[in-house]
Order: C-alpha cells, then sequence, then structure tokens
C-alpha cells in the first residue's frame, strides 16, 4: 500500500428541511388563504347588500309617485304621513320622513311622537349618515351603507317637493337582517365551515406528509451510512485481498510490467534484508519447469517473475542468510544459472527502489553481455 493511498470521499447527507419549518409554512399558507377567503365573502356580503339596496330603491320610487299623486288632489302633508304609516315597518326596516330640517315621521306614529321636535341632524348624527343625508338628490332615488348608533342600515333617500317646500324621505333596512336571513346564514356557515374543514385538513396533511417524509428521511440516511460502512469494510477486504495475493509465492508469478505497482507496495513496508537474485535459463520451457519446481520448494518470501523471455527474476524478502543459502541450492537445476545478485539491507538513501534496481539489472545484464563475448 503506498503512503499516499487515497482515501473514500466522505458524502456529506443533505439535510432536508426540518419539520418545524414546514409546520410554519403551512401555517402561514393557511392563515393567508383565509385572509382571501374572508376578504371575498365579506365581497360577497357587500354584493348582496347592493342587490338588496337596488330592489329597495324601488319601493322608494313607488312612494315618490304616490306623494306626486297626492299633490296632484291636493292633499296634505298628513297624507303623505298616512302613506308610510300604512307601510310595514319594525325595528329592522322602517321610513322617515324630514321637512327641511324637522322630522315628520319615524317608522310609526308612535315612534314619530317621540322625536316630535326634533332636528334631522340630531337622528342621524354618525358622519356616514350626515353625508348620505346631504348626498340625496332631487326626484331620484339613491342608496348606501350608513351607521346609526351601533347599527348599520342599507338607506334608500330622495328629495321631493311638496307645495314648494323641501322633503327628504328614506327607507332604512337593518344591513344584518339581510344578511342574517336563515337560507343566506345557512349557506354562509356551511362555506365557512367547508372553508374552515379543508384549511385544517390541508395543515394536517402537511404535518402527516412531513412526518413521513423526516422518517423516510432518516431511514435514508441510516442506509447510506450503512452502505458507506459496509463499502469501507469491503474495500479493506479487497485490499487485504490483493496483498495476500501480491505476497503469496506458491501462487503467484509476475511479469516485468507489474514490478513498478511492487516497487510501490514495497516502500510503505519493512522488506529488509532484500535480495535480487536474476537467472538465466535456456528459453521458455527451462522458465516453466523452474517455476513449476520452485513452486513447492520456496517459502512466501520469495517473489518470483519473468524479466524477458531467457530470465527470471527472484526477490527476496527479509531472507536470512541460511535461508538465502538453501535458495540458492533449490535454484540449481539443469538450464538455470544465477547472473546476478545484490542484497540490500536498508532503503537506498537517495533513490528509490525501483532506481535500485534498474542500476541492479543494467549492470548485471551488461556484465552477461561482456561475459558472453
Amino acid at each position: 500500500m503506498s503512503k499516499r493511498e487515497k482515501k473514500p470521499a466522505k458524502t456529506k447527507a443533505k439535510k432536508g428541511p426540518r419539520p418545524w419549518i414546514i409546520t410554519a409554512i403551512s401555517l402561514a399558507f393557511v392563515i393567508l388563504v383565509g385572509v382571501l377567503c374572508w376578504i371575498q365573502m365579506s365581497n360577497y356580503e357587500q354584493g348582496v347588500l347592493d342587490v338588496y339596496a337596488t330592489q329597495q330603491d324601488g319601493y322608494v320610487q313607488l312612494v315618490l309617485e304616490q306623494v306626486q299623486l297626492v299633490e296632484k288632489r291636493g292633499g296634505d302633508e298628513a297624507q303623505i304621513e298616512e302613506i308610510l304609516a300604512t307601510l310595514d315597518a319594525s325595528t329592522s326596516r322602517y321610513w322617515t320622513l324630514s321637512r327641511q330640517s324637522s322630522l315628520v315621521f319615524v317608522k310609526d306614529v308612535m315612534e314619530t311622537n317621540r322625536y316630535q321636535g326634533f332636528t334631522t341632524a340630531s337622528y342621524y348624527q354618525t358622519v356616514s349618515a350626515k353625508e348620505f343625508m346631504d348626498a340625496l338628490e332631487q326626484d331620484r332615488v339613491t342608496h348606501d351603507t350608513i351607521q346609526i348608533g351601533s347599527q348599520s342600515y342599507i338607506a334608500s333617500g330622495a328629495r321631493f317637493t311638496f307645495r314648494s317646500v323641501p322633503y327628504r324621505v328614506c327607507l332604512l333596512t337593518n344591513a344584518y337582517t339581510i344578511l342574517d336571513h336563515n337560507a343566506y346564514l345557512t349557506a354562509k356557515i356551511n362555506l365557512y365551515t367547508l372553508a374552515l374543514i379543508v384549511l385544517c385538513a390541508f395543515v394536517v396533511c402537511i404535518e402527516i406528509l412531513s412526518f413521513l417524509a423526516g422518517h423516510y428521511r432518516r431511514k435514508y440516511y441510516a442506509e447510506a451510512a450503512d452502505n458507506r460502512a459496509l463499502r469501507l469494510q469491503t474495500e479493506k477486504l479487497n485490499d487485504a485481498l490483493h496483498k495476500e495475493d501480491l505476497y503469496d509465492a506458491r501462487r503467484t508469478a509476475y511479469t516485468a510490467k507489474a514490478l513498478p505497482m511492487l516497487w510501490e507496495k514495497l516502500e510503505g513496508k519493512d522488506p529488509w534484508p532484500l535480495t535480487f537474485l536474476l537467472l538465466r535459463c535456456n528459453g521458455q520451457e527451462a522458465q516453466r519447469q523452474f517455476l513449476q519446481f520452485t513452486q513447492l520448494q520456496m517459502n512466501h518470501k520469495v517473489l518470483r517473475a519473468f524479466w524477458d523471455e531467457n530470465h527470471i527474476l527472484l526477490i527476496l524478502l527479509r531472507v536470512e542468510p541460511l535461508e538465502l543459502s538453501a535458495v540458492r541450492e533449490n535454484i540449481r537445476v539443469p538450464g538455470v544459472w544465477i547472473v546476478g545478485e545484490q542484497t540490500l539491507t536498508q532503503h537506498p538513501q537517495e533513490e528509490s527502489l525501483a532506481a535500485c534496481f534498474e542500476q541492479f539489472v543494467e549492470r548485471t545484464l551488461e556484465d552477461e553481455k561482456q561475459a558472453s563475448m
């Protein structure tokens, strides 16, 4: 194994959004939708009131037409009051009639007596009521929502002239009476209930999905951690098996191309003393027979490698002198002999093990070439 062996990169598991963040976002969304529903419901209620006010303007217009008939027939103010008194009146819907700035009729006879001598301004005290009364048009019915006391009213009214005297007539209907009508109130309650159920169901579903997502995310991270641990163990086992195969001389014979990897592995070990033996063989058949013979004769301290067609390299790791002598005896087989030998008791000072081996081979082959001449 090299000194700078790469370690497996650690992968950081990305954390998803926390459950409380999802809850906060869903609640904010629900609140926003609830506000929008409330606004739309208010707009819907205002639309209902506008429709009712338009219908109410028709009643006031009928009264104006009857007043014109009374004037044509020579009637007086009392007949106008009689017309208003005959119309339906209650606490939620009633008529008012004023002459110039004085109240003439309010709701019915009894209520009129209570306000005898009151001015219009004393009855229509709020700003919205005063603005509505001041904005009434001559012989043209208009409507608006006004406030009288703590109650909100749909007011329809107009100005008219009776015997050259200016009058103002108004029909007031309590807005809550319209909105709290049985059918409408039931529909409104149902809509609010349905919206509340949908929003609550949305929040519950988001919470369930958030819980399940968190559960599966934790499960995924745990399985990912287990997979990383298994992968590291597998890499260690593979490395151990590789080392075992690398140094198992009985089962392995290397080629010259594998020697750089072998030197790299030995650099990080303690193979000293280390001996190089370069053997000359009479052909490939002699190489094969020598490897078969030494497979059982030599132990795991002796590494074998094919250098070329005529040479075999033996690398002896931590071999004592007696063991080296035994190896020399074992390689004395027909057609094989030693042409070079070098023993290193420690790592070379200024060069690598591979460079030292190359010098040994170059020197040995040069000596062999000169000896054959």
